[in-house]
């Protein structure tokens, strides 16, 4: 396939320091997880290292220091080895690479169950029979992560137009119509967990900012993150500040 976009690697290292600077994920495991991860678009590593940043956020009274350490490995490994066009049994592919890393580093203290549960949990997609408690909170936060605010939805979403083989026009006027119905069936029927919510408490107010941004203006941002290794900050200076 031909790579027609730029990797935001400032803004990997970024998010690199921040689950780093947690003190709860060793940096060789971290690395380990980086060679795993193809340069996709969208499922890529930027992806992984954004989401897991996001479990720092999860309240600390309700979760342990186990819960946070194994939710977040579990997050560095649920897209290892995704395909650009995902293939069927991405996800055990993911879990064989996490077994077969984290078996080289066997005092580093994990509840197993718990990394299972969510990797393997994006084999089984409907939502509303999974009871497992980890694997609700994941769940919402892999379907709902893009929406914490407009400028990160754009910065992070806009290249999943590439994968999807769609041109960006088609992509903002048709497909995120889809998915912003896909969004409100869920809200409505699988109810987003409490725990995501207070990660992401502006999910649906997000896609609709996003309806009153121009056509011609969302283009022009999506060549910018194609074609610049631009950071988040950045980006957000140039088109919202």
């Amino acid at each position: 396939m031909n790579k027609d976009f730029v990797t935001k690697n400032r803004q990997i290292e970024i998010l690199k320091n921040t689950i780093l600077s947690s003190w709860l994920i060793d940096e060789d495991i971290l690395n380990e997880a980086s060679k795993l991860y193809y340069d996709n678009p969208y499922h890529n590593f930027l992806h992984v290292l954004r989401v897991t940043s996001y479990v720092l956020l999860l309240n600390k009274n309700d979760f342990s220091p186990l819960e946070i350490r194994s939710l977040m490995i579990a997050w560095l490994f649920h897209d290892a080895g995704h395909t650009w066009t995902a293939m069927e049994l991405d996800e055990f592919i993911s879990l064989d690479y996490f077994r077969k890393t984290m078996d080289k580093y066997p005092d580093f203290l994990i509840d197993d169950s718990i990394c299972r549960h969510w990797i393997i949990w994006t084999v089984f997609k409907n939502r509303a029979k999974n009871k497992n408690k980890y694997s609700k909170i994941m769940s919402d936060l892999d379907v709902w992560d893009i929406w914490a605010w407009i400028t990160e939805f754009i910065y992070y979403w806009s290249l999943f137009a590439l994968e999807l083989w769609v041109s960006p026009e088609h992509y903002y006027v048709e497909v995120e119509k889809w998915y912003f119905k896909y969004l409100m069936s869920i809200d409505k029927f699988i109810m987003i967990s409490s725990e995501a919510r207070e990660v992401l408490p502006n999910s649906l107010k997000t896609i609709k900012e996003f309806y009153n941004i121009p056509l011609d203006k969302k283009l022009s941002m999506f060549e910018t993150l194609k074609k610049e290794d631009i950071t988040l900050d950045e980006f957000r200076e140039k088109y919202f500040n």
